[in-house]
């Protein structure tokens, strides 16, 4: 515990920083101080509970932070773990009261590759979301997954190396590792083609630079099959009403189609 540190910080929590997450100068860096907040259960978490029980795949279970100091805590072991697996996450500077100090990971993911669109830097673009794909595989060689490894959950070094943000909801302990991990999968290139919708190279691009990692016997892909398999009457459904549709239920679709075509052409769908 550094009290000095723990002053700076209640200090600028009770002036109203106005935000979450927020940066604070300490020891000549940048550190982020993350406040805790209460749990998220939503109508929609109760949804995936039922289906995960009707249809007996695990991955579909909701991975609600525990929320509150428990919920920083949880993050702080999953930051420990990753760090000592060689994996890019920041690391940890202290935990107060209903806050955690980390350091500085890099700049956004996300960000970059919109700043490199509108530059038109497609090259650099395909390089950073290759990269993101490799390193999501390297989470997984490492045992753990992530839970939401959006492009807004990753992060860039100025020396190119991807590393992750963001630990709050913890899969790892609601269902068995590879169905996990398979949700990853899903979530990457799901968050891929909702940065990119006219770009569906973008997403086989991540998708092969993550199996290229993985191999293609990865277990974590059994459970991934499965659930294409389910998800195949929904998409057929689903489809000839897609102009009714949400934005996030049009890319879910457009993303499973990309997709199963990809795994179709790489023999690997059942």
């Amino acid at each position: 515990m550094n009290e000095q540190l723990h002053l700076l910080v209640e200090h600028t929590i009770a002036q109203g920083v106005g935000a979450r997450v927020f940066a604070l100068r300490w020891e000549n860096r940048r550190i982020w101080v993350k406040q805790a907040v209460p749990a998220k259960h939503k109508i929609w978490h109760r949804l995936q509970r039922f289906l995960a029980n009707i249809t007996g795949i695990a991955l579909l279970r909701p991975t609600v932070s525990a929320g509150g100091q428990a919920g920083l805590e949880s993050e702080a072991n999953t930051l420990r773990k990753l760090a000592s697996q060689g994996v890019l996450v920041p690391d940890i500077v202290d935990v107060g009261q209903n806050w955690l100090a980390i350091g500085d990971n890099g700049g956004i993911l996300q960000t970059r590759l919109e700043d490199e669109m509108f530059a038109n830097n497609l090259e650099s673009v395909k390089d950073h979301i290759s990269s993101a794909g490799a390193a999501l595989a390297e989470l997984h060689h490492a045992g753990m997954a992530h839970g939401a490894p959006l492009l807004r959950n990753m992060t860039l070094r100025d020396d190119g190396k991807i590393g992750f943000i963001d630990f709050e909801e913890d899969p790892n302990a609601r269902m068995p590792m590879i169905d996990a991990q398979a949700r990853d999968i899903l979530l990457f290139v799901f968050s891929i083609q909702r940065e990119f919708k006219k770009r569906p190279e973008f997403l086989r691009l991540g998708w092969h630079a993550y199996m290229r990692a993985a191999g293609a016997d990865a277990p974590q892909l059994v459970p991934l099959r499965k659930v294409f398999g389910l998800l195949r009457p929904v998409y057929l459904i689903l489809h000839p009403f897609r102009r009714w549709l949400g934005t996030d239920a049009i890319n879910g679709l457009s993303a499973y189609r990309i997709l199963r075509k990809t795994l179709r052409e790489e023999a690997i769908q059942p």
